[in-house]
């Protein structure tokens, strides 16, 4: 199939929303389609250098980038956050006056926005009056007002930020219409499911968000010493915001029985890193936990390997890509039953806590702890139920198996399935609510 494919943020040197743009960019080529990929100028350098070093491969001839540029003025804005959303709706009706130029030399088979990944930022695309495919989304999820009190700046991040999401899908048209004429909507949790579906989507999919690479996995599933007569290790990465949840989980870890031998590292830093110390004390866990800031990102697969637990309780996200790190090294999960984890932390792989006042939430966390201690053979059931979920999301069988998923969804959608690898399917096809 000829594809146009969205992706805004799109750098192979770099994680997050730009890493998800090239893998899926190199992915879908790698399937044996055309792509051609609208994107900004800011990560030309490193999607060139990767296309290079990666030339004797047929899926590097496959891929054609197209830059997108904005006048000078909003450039400009880019160093601010608020002139960050204003570059994006900016791009995107530039890009979409490329794509329609574009389209009329190459007549695309179907089109594909996944970066950014959301929601309301919508896309202009569906313009083309092409087949779309939108997703991964996110950006339906709202943090529990009742664990308010973990984000001492709710008004700021919270409140202000669920207004400007209602103002967007209320009164930006895109909104509406990209769901309205979209094949299919891939949504990364359920929260996001419900909105989209609520804007009128056709037809909506849960989807794992991001894969992982092939060079994260181990061979076989790392067994870890014996627990008897040491402490149990827990991990926690992330960059430190308030709604990435340390506070819940430091004062949840201040609850757990004396008599529980634990040590807990924190790994990265953030805006809130100052109020880390604070936490640790207050929780009366000073001899308890090792603050590391942050490590350099080649070393985190052996921390993975060298933790008994993975204790990550965010308030709001897509879906923190760490969960899969963790489960894909063998290391189980301890978390929130909330958002994107309900659906892609399967019950196999880690326990989940439902949300509830700050005082229960704690606690439960803490009785998970404790029976997680006393249990060793639990920890090593759910490293090996993880680690044998994980090995269906690495980045080749994700974008594989959502395709095929896609095509399965909608007959204007088919052509997907043409150089599609099917040999997932004898996992079969998963049911709503799981992936």
């Amino acid at each position: 199939m000829r594809i146009l494919l969205s992706a805004y943020a799109c750098d192979p040197g770099l994680g997050s929303e730009e890493g998800n743009g090239f893998n899926w960019l190199w992915e879908t080529a790698s399937l044996g389609h055309q792509v051609w990929v609208l994107t900004t100028p800011r990560g030309k350098d490193n999607l060139e250098k990767a296309l290079a070093a990666r030339a004797a491969e047929p899926a590097a001839a496959r891929i054609k980038p197209v830059y997108i540029t904005v006048p000078r003025f909003v450039e400009y804005l880019y160093r601010w956050q608020f002139g960050v959303y204003t570059h994006y709706i900016v791009w995107q009706y530039c890009a979409w006056r490329i794509a329609r130029q574009l389209d009329q030399q190459v007549d695309f088979d179907l089109v594909h926005h996944v970066t950014y990944n959301s929601l309301q930022m919508a896309s202009w695309l569906w313009r083309l009056k092409k087949p779309l495919l939108l997703g991964p989304l996110g950006g339906g999820m709202q943090a529990p007002a009742s664990l308010r009190r973990y984000l001492p700046d709710w008004f700021k991040t919270e409140t202000m930020r669920n207004v400007i999401a209602w103002l967007l899908t209320t009164f930006d048209p895109n909104v509406r219409q990209s769901l309205r004429h979209a094949a299919l909507v891939l949504a990364a949790n359920r929260d996001t499911a419900e909105l989209a579906q609520r804007l009128g989507a056709r037809k909506v999919e849960l989807a794992m968000s991001a894969g992982q690479p092939l060079s994260l996995y181990t061979p076989e599933y790392v067994p870890r010493p014996a627990l008897e007569g040491r402490e149990l290790r827990i991990m926690w990465l992330a960059r430190i915001y308030p709604r990435k949840g340390l506070h819940l989980v430091l004062e949840a870890l201040g609850k757990v029985d004396p008599r529980v031998k634990f040590h807990l590292d924190i790994l990265g830093d953030g805006p809130v890193g100052s109020m880390v110390p604070g936490w640790i004390a207050d929780a009366g866990l000073q001899d308890r936990v090792t603050w590391h800031g942050k490590v350099p990102y080649d070393t985190i697969r052996e921390q993975y390997l060298r933790h008994d637990l993975f204790m990550l309780c965010t308030l709001r996200d897509t879906y923190a890509v760490q969960f899969t790190e963790a489960m894909a090294l063998g290391c189980p999960i301890l978390t929130l039953d909330l958002h994107a984890n309900t659906d892609f932390v399967p019950d196999t792989a880690g326990i989940k806590v439902p949300v509830s006042t700050p005082e229960e939430t704690s606690a439960a966390l803490a009785r998970a702890v404790e029976h997680l201690y006393d249990n060793p053979a639990e920890l090593e059931r759910l490293g090996r139920g993880g680690f044998a979920y994980a090995a269906q999301q690495s980045w080749p069988a994700l974008v594989s198996r959502l395709l095929h998923r896609a095509a399965l969804a909608s007959h204007e959608l088919a052509g997907l399935t043409a150089n599609v690898d099917t040999s997932f399917q004898k996992l079969g096809r998963p049911a709503f609510g799981t992936e």
